[in-house]
């Protein structure tokens, strides 16, 4: 009894599982008016696989050279930070073994004291830098710098 409830609920489910994506997606791809898919020939294949794999070159040397940039940059700035962080107070640059008090051991207090890296500690900070304008909005935004730059002679009409 059981067995034949299943396969009258497989029939009547059979019938309505046509589901309207489909047909209509089928009627879309088989329809009289849709042109047939391109093939190319053997050349106009190669052709376009050489233009391709070419144009892919050129996107990972210029990723390449976006990355080596962006190296470049950090590599300076973090040149910047450890000049800041052995300069002393009155702005010449000290020795590891004068600086002390960071690096390996940041308990050991150096021979110039604190003053050697004081800028760079207020730079790493960052106290407040999150409760301002941003940058973005900070200036004006422009595409290109004007022709003329700036006007010297101008005055409040």
């Amino acid at each position: 009894m059981q067995r034949r409830l299943f396969k009258q609920r497989g029939k009547k489910n059979s019938k309505k599982a046509q589901d309207p994506r489909i047909t209509n997606i089928r009627y879309h791809l088989s329809h009289p008016l849709t042109p047939r898919p391109l093939h190319f020939s053997r050349n106009r294949y190669l052709r376009h696989w050489t233009i391709h794999r070419a144009w892919l070159l050129f996107l990972r040397k210029r990723r390449w050279a976006e990355e080596r940039d962006l190296e470049r940059q950090y590599m300076s700035m973090r040149a910047a930070c450890e000049h800041l962080r052995l300069l002393d107070q009155n702005g010449n640059r000290v020795t590891e073994e004068e600086a002390g008090g960071q690096g390996a051991d940041p308990t050991r207090l150096g021979v110039k004291g604190r003053e050697v890296g004081r800028l760079y500690r207020s730079a790493m900070l960052k106290r407040g830098v999150w409760g301002s304008v941003p940058i973005e909005y900070a200036k004006v935004q422009t595409d290109f710098p004007s022709r003329d730059g700036w006007n010297h002679g101008w005055v409040r009409p």
